[in-house]
């Protein structure tokens, strides 16, 4: 006789599949160049959208009889939505960082022409004599 599979079991299959396509999402912004904007607003809404999922989940899993191994499913499955999420804003703190990085060197240079030109000195008048 085979067994149905528990409904927690596919959903985590579903949430699972679904990590993947953000992860391939995630592939893609560095291949488009994405600033670190977006790679925060795509991370706050797979934040939100695996909150969401977790508390439908958690309110779900008190009505069936393995509540514990239910509620271990729906907290395995929110924790891979939130490494995903936190992958991306590792991404943006990186890009974020290379652009402080770019600008501090900027300034730096700058700074070090300015120093480079020799600096005019005034010629002041010769003080009168009483």
């Amino acid at each position: 006789m085979i067994r149905p599979l528990r409904p927690s079991v596919l959903l985590f299959a579903c949430l699972m599949s679904l990590a993947g396509g953000v992860l391939a999402l995630d592939a893609e912004a560095v291949d488009d160049g994405e600033g670190s904007d977006s790679l925060r607003a795509q991370a706050t809404a797979i934040r939100k959208a695996a909150e969401r999922e977790f508390k439908h989940t958690e309110a779900a899993c008190y009505d069936r009889f393995r509540v514990n191994a239910c509620l271990d499913d729906a907290r395995e499955a929110r924790t891979v939505q939130l490494q995903a999420a936190r992958k991306l804003e590792a991404r943006a703190n990186r890009i974020d960082r290379g652009e402080r990085i770019k600008a501090m060197e900027a300034r730096l240079k700058e700074a070090e022409e300015r120093r480079a030109r020799p600096m005019p000195v005034p010629l002041l008048p010769a003080p009168a004599k009483p």
